[in-house]
């Protein structure tokens, strides 16, 4: 008689349905899972293509089939679909779900936010979630090529981070801090490695690192062809990639003044996809990677989500992060006032910052405990098990349960 595991999910919502909404339902689909797509009303994406097939979507490259799906723009379905809810918005559309989700009672829904790019910051006086979690970036490399959904990478594993309970939220009883996290795992097909506090999963996101320089060097070429050419492969030469590299440089002296030893962007593509090789530098894997040059998947625009997405919720807080720290991060703070310039507003008015999270005067360490609390130093004699991860690439760690003090 087979093995029942009984913390596994058996219905997930997803809210958003874009190319890595797509992904994601088919996945749950292919695992078994009743997958419900909510779409807003006003931004349905994918959800008339699916509707058309009947309730059916199909899916290609690294998941292959064709799964039904349900799909809503009404979010009281959604909510009521699963109590595990997973947005896959971009950024940018995060306050507009938030705004909605606030007026719901989700004190029995356990929030995953894909990417989340800092939206505790936005969120944590917001809503009543049972549990707020947030991964570091999607875990797809996906588009949407005419009627399917083509997924042309899986990454190997997230970094994910569960909010610590306020002072007067429930405490979760014995035991079910660990069952949330099994449950949580198996909405995932991709290893989960669960951090301390936000820094490491927002800092840990390397989108901004990948795309920022790209785009913005690239503006010409982008504007002139419309994004037709390799982003990859031909947007990242020699020079992008040594610019690239730099922003990682400051990345990485941030997270280290907080407490951080999070791997180099060459050292994570090369441990997060499938290669044929090990790549040397970041200019070897743009140039070589197979699975990121399957399509040339250039930013067709200078509004595109690589700025208004990567720097507004990525590069901001962290430059403001690096602030607390006496760290100025010339060339981060060089890219987000080029995107100022390029996009025609204020990125650093309009972006995730520690102000709007009432954290503006506060010093590095109430940030950190607002966040989660310092990194602890593993104890040489605890198991694999109970050792908190410092390095991204390592073991598993429980989930911290730091009140919030800003």
């Amino acid at each position: 008689m087979p093995t029942v595991d009984i913390d596994s999910v058996p219905s997930v919502t997803i809210i958003g349905a874009g190319p890595c909404g797509c992904a994601f339902a088919a996945d749950l689909a292919s695992r078994g899972k009743s997958v419900l797509l909510y779409g807003h009303p006003d931004h349905r994406g994918a959800l008339p293509m699916i509707e058309e097939q009947d309730g059916w979507l199909s899916s290609s490259g690294e998941i292959t089939g064709r799964f039904h799906i349900q799909t809503t723009s009404d979010l009281y379905l959604a909510i009521r679909h699963s109590p595990f809810i997973v947005t896959t918005v971009p950024s940018y559309g995060q306050d507009t779900i938030l705004a909605t989700l606030s007026q719901f009672d989700l004190r029995n829904h356990t929030l995953i936010i894909n990417v989340g790019n800092f939206f505790y910051l936005s969120a944590r006086q917001q809503i009543n979630a049972h549990a707020i979690l947030e991964t570091d970036i999607s875990p797809y490399a996906t588009r949407i090529t005419g009627d399917t959904v083509f997924v042309k990478g899986i990454k190997k594993s997230l970094a994910i981070w569960a909010e610590p309970p306020t002072t007067q939220a429930t405490r979760l009883e014995a035991g079910a801090e660990a069952r949330l996290r099994r449950q949580v795992e198996s909405i995932f097909s991709q290893k989960l490695v669960w951090c301390q506090n936000l820094l490491q999963v927002g800092l840990n996101n390397i989108n901004p690192v990948v795309h920022c320089p790209a785009a913005l060097m690239n503006a010409g070429w982008i504007e002139a062809t419309k994004g037709d050419f390799y982003f990859y492969a031909q947007g990242m030469s020699p020079a992008v990639s040594r610019v690239t590299e730099k922003v990682d440089e400051e990345r990485l002296a941030i997270a280290r003044a907080y407490g951080l030893d999070l791997v180099s962007i060459t050292t994570y593509m090369n441990e997060n996809y499938q290669h044929d090789e090990v790549f040397p530098t970041y200019h070897d894997f743009a140039k070589g990677s197979v699975i990121h040059n399957k399509t040339k998947s250039a930013p067709s625009g200078m509004h595109h989500r690589y700025l208004l997405e990567d720097i507004l919720y990525g590069m901001v807080p962290w430059y403001e992060l690096g602030l607390k720290c006496g760290l100025p991060s010339p060339t981060i703070r060089a890219l987000i006032e080029m995107a100022s310039v390029v996009s025609g507003f204020d990125y650093f008015e309009h972006g995730r910052t520690l102000a709007a999270a009432g954290l503006g005067e506060a010093t590095k360490e109430q940030v950190l405990i607002a966040l989660g609390g310092p990194v602890e130093t593993p104890n040489v004699a605890a198991s694999l098990s109970e050792a908190p991860v410092n390095k991204m690439s390592e073991v598993h760690a429980p989930l911290q349960r730091t009140p919030v003090a800003a």
